[in-house]
């Protein structure tokens, strides 16, 4: 078995050594180093070993500099870092707290003085580095600042309009993690068109242009809005690029728990409800939830985990249009006021100049043997008026309209280091939304006549494994898959058979199992009964291979 690895190994390398050198892979979500190595006369130094070690990991990235005394560190996670360089016959260098952000490509060298190797010069702090390898220009959105800026419902994208150059377009009160639209609601410099989020550097969109997954507060490390994306490795939108990178676990166990509390009673009556004397709708804010991570095994293997629901009620008042209980039984002759006559379509007659004229019904009441059996069993399913009406008897029904979200995510990630030369990491996410809306009329007999139930599912994997495969390759493979459901359900709640309505076993048929109250559209009077919905099933599937070549042996160890 060992030897067929190390078979397969070696027929990659070859494989990889015939291959052109390739930039670094698209959506990269981690951070590079790349510099010089001399001594104080500027000459260069080849053989010197440059270790990058992650502050809070502990996972050193060892590599050695080439003939021209060049290094490169790349796929380094966002954090701090202790960057080491090491020859004999020079003192050790060594450079503290060098912070790595999403997507930087940093250029640090250095510089050794003669002198023992167990002598160690230490550099501490000094200026940021400056990423000057790279042509995308953005604003990187780190982890202090989502812990201590105020965000929207928890929501970590409404930051993103704190970039530069980026405009808000969406309602400032859907901006909860499950508004996939109002999270994506973002304009960059006038570009017309959406934008593109990605997560670890996957695919996270939903269909029309919209994020998928939005993750907790606690769970980002970070992620850079990318306003103008010059460099090749960017594509796909004229907008914005939002790159997010999960957290991951440390050599410390930590982690934080919360919940977010707004009781009815702390909320007045809406102003339209007061105005009508009608009572306080119901209003509730529930969102709680936590996250920790920690060591498997110290600087080697890690976990995290962060979860949060989220419950959501409040009223969207509005004025609504129903028959009268006159109107239910064909009498319309409160509509005379405004001027508004019914005529018979059963008496329209030609005139001699080719139009057509018809009589108006008496009284403007239709008879009793001319209203459809299915009509009437239909006029049931409407709420009688609650408020005088003007002398069309429109807005004649004040509603609060309730709307409730049941919401709930769950992202779990683990990381492990193989070797010196190899490690990996795994992440699935998930979120559920349950929405109630649109349900003005309440329950009316037994069933509730309009509403609009609606279901969002995510789901989303992402693994990715960097090797490196010999002394000049270095290879990044990542591959997600990603399923955004809006599932066909029925988006009233309550059931009814619509032979029940006096519907021709012909017309029933054509129902199929659906159980629903179909939707007409009568002009004046506000609609009941809904449409089955459609199902909206976007999946994507992502394989990213990365090689990175140096024209001579960079002696990546391991």
């Amino acid at each position: 078995m060992i030897r067929s690895w190390w078979g397969l190994r070696g027929a990659l390398a070859l494989l990889l050594s015939m291959l052109p050198v390739v930039p670094a892979a698209a959506q990269e979500f981690r951070g590079s180093i790349t510099g010089t190595v001399s001594d104080h006369s500027k000459g260069v130094l080849p053989g010197v070993t440059v270790t990058a070690t992650h502050a809070e990991t502990g996972v050193a990235t060892p590599v050695v500099t080439n003939s021209d005394g060049a290094y490169l560190l790349p796929f380094l996670a966002p954090g701090r870092y202790t960057v080491a360089a090491e020859l004999m016959g020079f003192k050790k260098l060594v450079r503290q707290n060098i912070q790595v952000r999403i997507g930087d490509r940093l250029s640090l060298d250095l510089s050794l003085d003669v002198g023992p190797v167990a002598e160690v010069v230490a550099v501490h702090g000094g200026s940021p580095l400056l990423d000057a390898s790279s042509a995308s220009q953005g604003q990187v959105i780190d982890e202090r600042r989502i812990a201590l800026l105020p965000l929207s419902d928890g929501n970590p994208f409404t930051l993103a309009r704190l970039a530069p150059g980026v405009a808000y377009t969406g309602d400032l009160k859907f901006s909860r993690p499950f508004d996939n639209a109002g999270s994506s609601a973002i304009v960059t410099d006038g570009a017309a068109g959406g934008n593109e989020f990605t997560l670890d550097g996957t695919p996270n969109m939903a269909s029309s242009r919209r994020v998928a997954f939005v993750p907790p507060a606690g769970a980002v490390s970070e992620f850079k809005v990318e306003t103008a994306s010059f460099d090749a490795q960017q594509g796909h939108t004229a907008g914005a690029t939002v790159n997010v990178a999960i957290k991951s676990g440390t050599n410390s166990l930590k982690g934080e728990g919360y919940w977010y509390y707004r009781d009815d009673a702390l909320s007045k009556n809406d102003v339209f409800l007061e105005a009508a004397g009608r009572p306080k709708a119901e209003m509730s804010y529930n969102r709680y939830g936590g996250f920790a991570g920690g060591p498997v095994h110290k600087n080697r293997t890690f976990f995290f985990a962060a979860v949060e629901r989220l419950r959501d009620e409040f009223p969207e008042p509005g004025q609504f249009t129903v028959p009268t209980e006159k109107m239910r039984n064909g009498d319309f002759s409160e509509l005379l006021a405004a001027g508004i006559v019914i005529y018979d379509p059963a008496t329209a007659v030609r005139r001699p100049d080719g139009r057509v004229e018809r009589q108006p019904f008496a009284g403007n009441v239709v008879p009793a043997d001319r209203i459809s059996p299915i009509a009437r069993e239909y006029m049931q399913y409407w709420p009688l008026p609650n408020q005088a009406g003007d002398n069309q008897q429109q807005n004649n029904y004040l509603s609060a309209n309730p709307r409730q979200d049941d919401f709930y995510s769950i992202s779990l990630r683990g990381d492990h280091r193989i070797n010196d030369a190899q490690s990996l990491f795994v992440r699935y996410a998930r979120n559920d939304r349950r929405e109630s809306r649109g349900a003005w009329a309440g329950e009316v007999n037994g069933l509730r006549p309009i509403g609009n139930y609606l279901f969002r599912v995510n789901d989303g994997i992402t693994a990715d494994h960097v090797w490196t495969a010999g002394r000049q390759s270095l290879l990044n493979i990542r591959a997600g898959w990603q399923r955004f459901d809006e599932p066909n359900v029925r988006q009233h709640e309550g059931e009814i058979s619509p032979a029940s309505l006096g519907f021709p076993a012909s017309t029933v048929s054509q129902f199929g199992p659906s159980q629903y109250l179909p939707r007409f559209e009568i002009a004046g009077v506000s609609p009941i009964g809904e449409n089955v919905g459609a199902t909206n099933v976007h999946i994507i599937y992502s394989f990213q291979p990365t090689v990175t070549r140096a024209c001579e042996p960079f002696a990546y160890t391991g």
